[in-house]
């Protein structure tokens, strides 16, 4: 019994002695497992600042090409030494991505900012665009319409070899000479048939600034042509490097000159401009209605008699006086004896199916006998297509004339035999489908060009001049004009079949 007791004690005794040091060791435990965190906390880090550790695969780039910064690693840096990858930074670059040199490229992240040098240089990006490369006499700027700045141009075309030529350059236009992207003229040592073009001295570059399609002067030509004017000006797409600075799509024009491969009239034939800025002309005349007018040829400085300059005026003077008369429409002694009518026809024609409101407006005289004032050739078409002087939905309402309150026409179109021979010219025309076409083909060859043109002249989203509602992208502008373009061609139809 005792003996039984006693197994009982000693069992219980040992049972609480088991207890005991499970609590113990268990109370251990927790101790052991609270000395990381006393550890974890005396080596706390902090984030101090990034790190560019490997470069880009490459620094230097095409003049214009959209750099690629594939390949570049950074870092994040702590305050105990370590080092954390970045995958979400991002890389900005300075303005001089348009010019030769180097700039600076900015890495940025979790607020902090690092440089590195990036560097352009060689040929322009590839367009699919001949590219013009002019180098001034010693970088000289060029500031003036009137002082020519001596130059050197090398043009490239993929597949040919260059072309290098000396040059002198200057400013020119009215208007548009104040925008920020400037038209030049130039003016070869010797003649050259640029780009497959008729050889000659005298060229323009335009700058369609306000074109947002940068299509209205191609189309426009392309009409002029399809309307069989005696001269067209023949012109050709380009990129212009201006002093290794890249200047944007240009147009590259024949010059409006008397030439037989231009302007075809006599040598002392009359080539004059009905002109707004007649008064900074050398010579020119006010006519009676109060249209000014000044000379191209015979040259106004070197050439033109006071013989010459009085007949045209008084030529012009009576013409006016006719329109006034009251035989103004007779076919012997009205107005069809001083101006070539069918010209002046087809002229409001292709005016109007642009709906260009602005022109200059240029004729020619072959002498000073019996020939009549012929209408053309045909330039300028900056306010064409539904834009210019309106501020309303895009594309415009089609339903509008240009030129029929201004310009003689008048009167003109209150003969119904003048109406008569305009819509017998309309009916001959084949226009309609060539220039939608036009309208395609051209923009798909510009695509990469004036993805370039808009990166150096951002203003696909600002207001230009008198230029209406910016649409945001060239896509919209393009799609906008072309289909201004069908409206206002199938109003006019419907207008001019009831002559």
């Amino acid at each position: 019994m005792k003996k039984n007791q006693f197994n009982l004690l000693y069992s219980v005794i040992l049972a609480l002695a088991l207890v005991f040091l499970f609590a113990a060791c268990e109370e251990e435990g927790v101790v052991e497992q609270e000395k990381p965190k006393e550890e974890e906390t005396e080596r706390e880090k902090f984030f101090v600042d990034i790190r560019i550790t490997k470069l880009p695969d490459r620094t230097t780039f095409r003049l214009g090409e959209e750099p690629d910064f594939s390949g570049m690693e950074v870092v994040e840096l702590y305050t105990d030494g370590s080092k954390k990858p970045i995958t979400d930074f991002e890389v900005s670059c300075s303005e001089i991505l348009l010019k030769k040199g180097t700039a600076k490229a900015t890495v940025t992240a979790r607020n902090r900012n690092k440089t590195f040098n990036i560097t352009f240089e060689g040929d322009l990006a590839e367009t699919g665009l001949p590219v013009l490369y002019i180098t001034t006499e010693n970088n000289a700027v060029i500031n003036s319409k009137e002082n020519y700045v001596n130059a050197t141009m090398t043009i490239k075309e993929k597949g040919k070899e260059p072309l290098k030529l000396s040059t002198r350059i200057r400013g020119r236009g009215n208007a548009t000479w104040t925008y920020p992207k400037k038209p030049y003229r130039l003016k070869l040592d010797e003649k050259s048939p640029l780009l497959g073009m008729n050889e000659h001295k005298d060229w323009v570059l335009l700058a369609n600034y306000c074109d947002k399609s940068l299509l209205r002067t191609g189309i426009s030509l392309k009409l002029s042509e399809l309307l069989k004017f005696p001269w067209t000006p023949d012109s050709r797409f380009v990129e212009v490097v201006l002093n290794e600075e890249y200047m944007g799509n240009y147009q590259l024009v024949e010059q409006i000159r008397r030439d037989k491969k231009r302007v075809n009239i006599p040598k002392k034939g009359y080539l004059f401009e009905r002109d707004n800025y007649y008064q900074q002309e050398p010579r020119h005349f006010v006519s009676n209605r109060g249209y000014g007018y000044s000379f191209k040829n015979p040259d106004p400085e070197e050439d033109l008699t006071d013989e010459q300059w009085r007949y045209l005026r008084d030529y012009v003077n009576e013409f006016e006086a006719v329109l006034a008369s009251d035989h103004w429409n007779n076919p012997e002694t009205g107005y069809p004896k001083y101006i070539d009518t069918r010209s002046f026809a087809l002229w409001f024609i292709f005016q109007n199916i642009l709906a260009n409101i602005d022109t200059n407006v240029y004729v020619t005289k072959d002498d000073m006998g019996s020939s009549k004032i012929v209408m053309g050739p045909v330039w300028d078409f900056e306010w064409s297509i539904g834009i210019g002087w309106y501020d309303g939905p895009r594309p415009r309402p089609a339903n509008y004339y240009v030129w029929n309150r201004d310009f003689y026409f008048d009167t003109l179109l209150k003969d119904p035999a003048f109406k008569k021979l305009i819509k017998e010219e309309w009916q001959k025309l084949n226009v309609y489908d060539r220039l939608l076409n036009y309208f395609d083909e051209t923009a798909k060859l510009l695509d990469r060009s004036q993805k370039l043109n808009f990166r150096r002249w951002d203003i696909l989203n600002s207001r230009v001049s008198v230029g209406g509602i910016p649409l945001g992208s060239y896509e919209k502008e393009v799609a906008c004009d072309r289909q201004f373009f069908i409206n206002h061609y199938n109003w006019l139809n419907g207008e001019i079949s009831r002559y």
